[in-house]
């Protein structure tokens, strides 16, 4: 009985197993309803898939096996004469599993339609009956193949019982002690891949079983947003007094209306600000935009930040010194989703939850969808796979075009095909545009630039990315230099960045995990075009004041739950914030804080002079109070802005 009762396990446990497979490649290898990729290289995918799915159910098959050994154990001691005529542990696997994979396709269709992957949050968000029509909608009207969930829905389970039935036959009759070991062998090649030989968090995310989302979001902490009305009463209005404080003037509102008290962030333009003068030039002139991310372009390199060592930057460090230029500009999120999403939203990177994947589905303007509302042209150029970290479902949202082709992904080509799109398409329609950029050659480990010798790839990860910075500064001269010469450049800003830095061992911090020290946050901020004055800015900034200045350059001023501030506004104080991986910072005052997040006393990673962006000197020992009032602040900020991402605006 109890080999007969382990063949069965493994049998059913093996079906599950392919019908797993062939949901993920119903996944991987078709388009979203929009008739886009789901994702650009499938390839980069599906091995992981079927690993990983064949590591939790090798579990589930270990813990049912135990448990059914478990319960004879106790029936033979307790009921010696109770015999059950059925094997109840196969049926309770057989069901758990069938729950898992009905579950399992619907968490598929809500990757494809909304990005993210089914969650408590995501049901509480559209627990309402419109959302069935949409979802009907949303089915009939599928670029794929229009209603084949249903026909999946119907036919999985008997297609997996007949798989079963087949791999009971082939095995039944034979010994099961090679496939048994077979399985084992696989389990750990399946381990070691994922893991160790060919990992990626994007990829793992993207890719996580259900059975890992239900625990994740069963053993979570309680969400930020469920904060009481008192605790948001509160920290709203120590923010809003602190916002004004940092903006210096009173052009903007926090209205006490309901959505004024549901959303303490929520602030609306004042008449004086939307009617003057300057703000209606700046509309009648429809500037155009072009915004570049520079992948890992660290402070700690660019040249006119530090003018005392040799440069890998030349074009850039030429294009600072005829625009303004920030010398204090931090990343408010980590890696490339960080700091490509805080600066279109205007905020911090949440705290604990991967937001481009996991808040998805939650509604939240960014300076792209306000500009697209306000009659642009907006186009996402990528040299990386916006889909690898799921962030092309977000700029689906923002943007009225996307490019990424897996054939330009060097810098030099890909800039080429930009500079091509703008040139040919953009700048001859009669809408303003925006173009925004994002490189690749410069990404860890620093070996991607086209034509980089065998001797430059042998080199130290510091010298490297001495190297791919160097490319990518003379792509970036190749494209301004195509387009200077246009008509329509003397009507565009652009602006010049990157998405994040990068640790090289500085502060004894090698990874970006956990990391918010200088060498990862620090980045270089440029704007040039039409009345920008060449200036040399040293007021503190981040990366969620951006949104609020693009906005400004446009003449747009709209509600808007930006947590940052206009840099070009001429007057006022200076913050930055950022939210990583288990650490939060906080630039103002003059000092910048990096704590672990959730504040947790006597774990400050450091309290540094905002001018000491080296950071060389840790004063956290001897500034007790200003430690104490700035982790005040930061942890109402973060949770506010914790409590913002998950609601929506």
């Amino acid at each position: 009985m109890k080999k007969f009762l382990s063949s069965k396990l493994i049998f059913v446990a093996l079906a599950f197993w392919v019908s797993h497979i062939f949901l993920r490649v119903l996944l991987l290898f078709r388009s979203n309803p929009y008739g886009f990729p789901f994702v650009s290289k499938p390839d980069w995918y599906i091995f992981h898939a079927v690993c990983l799915d064949f590591l939790w159910i090798f579990n589930s098959l270990v813990i049912f096996t135990i448990g059914a050994g478990v319960f004879q154990i106790l029936r033979k001691k307790f009921f010696p004469n109770f015999n059950l005529k059925f094997s109840l542990s196969t049926i309770l696997f057989t069901l758990f599993h069938s729950i898992i994979l009905l579950v399992t396709l619907l968490d598929h269709e809500v990757q494809r339609f909304l990005g993210s992957h089914l969650s408590f949050g995501l049901v509480d968000t559209y627990k309402d009956t419109s959302s069935v029509v949409m979802f009907w909608d949303y089915v009939a009207n599928d670029f794929s193949v229009p209603f084949l969930q249903f026909f999946v829905l119907a036919l999985i389970l008997p297609m997996t019982f007949g798989i079963y039935r087949l791999i009971k036959k082939f095995l039944a009759p034979r010994s099961l002690n090679v496939p048994v070991i077979a399985m084992l062998i696989f389990y750990i090649a399946s381990y070691l891949f994922v893991y160790f030989i060919w990992t990626g968090n994007a990829r793992m995310t993207k890719l996580r079983p259900v059975v890992s989302l239900i625990y994740n979001d069963l053993t979570n902490t309680q969400a930020a947003s469920h904060l009481s009305e008192s605790e948001l009463e509160n920290l709203g209005a120590t923010y809003q007094n602190l916002w004004a404080k940092v903006e210096g003037d009173s052009l903007w509102n926090f209205p006490k209306t309901e959505l004024g008290k549901k959303l303490p962030l929520y602030r609306i333009p004042s008449e004086a600000l939307t009617q003057s003068e300057s703000l209606l030039q700046k509309r009648a002139q429809k500037p155009n935009f072009i915004l570049f991310f520079l992948e890992s372009h660290r402070g700690l390199n660019v040249g006119y930040l530090n003018p005392e060592k040799p440069s890998p930057t030349p074009f850039l460090d030429s294009m600072a010194a005829n625009s303004h230029a920030w010398f204090r500009m931090h990343t408010s999120g980590l890696p490339t989703t960080g700091g490509v999403l805080t600066t279109h939203l205007g905020l911090p990177h949440h705290s604990k939850l991967a937001e481009a994947t996991d808040l998805a589905h939650v509604t939240l303007p960014s300076f792209a969808s306000v500009l697209t509302d306000s009659g642009y042209t907006t186009h996402y150029f990528s040299a990386a796979d916006p889909a690898w970290d799921n962030l092309g479902v977000w700029m689906a949202k923002w943007y009225t075009a996307e490019h990424y082709d897996r054939n330009l992904e060097d810098d030099s080509t890909f800039f080429d095909h930009t500079v091509s799109v703008i040139l040919d398409s953009l700048s001859k329609q009669e809408k303003p545009f925006l173009a925004t950029v994002m490189s690749r050659s410069n990404h860890y480990p620093f070996n991607f630039a086209a034509g980089m010798s065998e001797e430059d790839k042998q080199k130290p990860l510091t010298e490297r990315i001495q190297v791919t910075m160097n490319f990518t500064d003379r792509q970036l001269a190749r494209f301004i230099r195509k387009i200077q010469n246009e008509s329509w450049y003397e009507n565009t800003y652009v602006i010049i960045m990157a998405d994040h830095g990068f640790p090289l061992g500085e502060n004894d911090v090698s990874t970006m995990n956990g990391s918010a020290f200088s060498n990862a946050t620090w980045i270089p901020f440029i704007i040039h075009g039409k009345g920008i004055e060449p200036a040399q800015d040293t007021i503190t900034a981040a990366q969620i004041d951006i949104a609020p200045t693009i906005l400004e350059l446009a003449g747009i001023a709209v509600p808007n739950i930006f947590m940052g501030h206009n840099l070009l506004r001429g007057y006022g104080a200076g913050l930055s914030l950022g939210a990583y991986s288990k650490v939060a910072d906080l630039g103002f005052d003059g000092y910048r804080i990096i704590d672990r997040y959730p504040l947790n006393s006597g774990e400050v990673d450091g309290l540094f002079a905002e001018n000491d962006l080296h950071q060389t000197q840790n004063l956290a020992n001897e500034k007790a109070e200003t430690v104490k009032h700035l982790e005040a602040l930061l942890d109402t900020l973060i949770r506010l802005s914790d409590y913002t991402l998950e609601t929506g605006f």
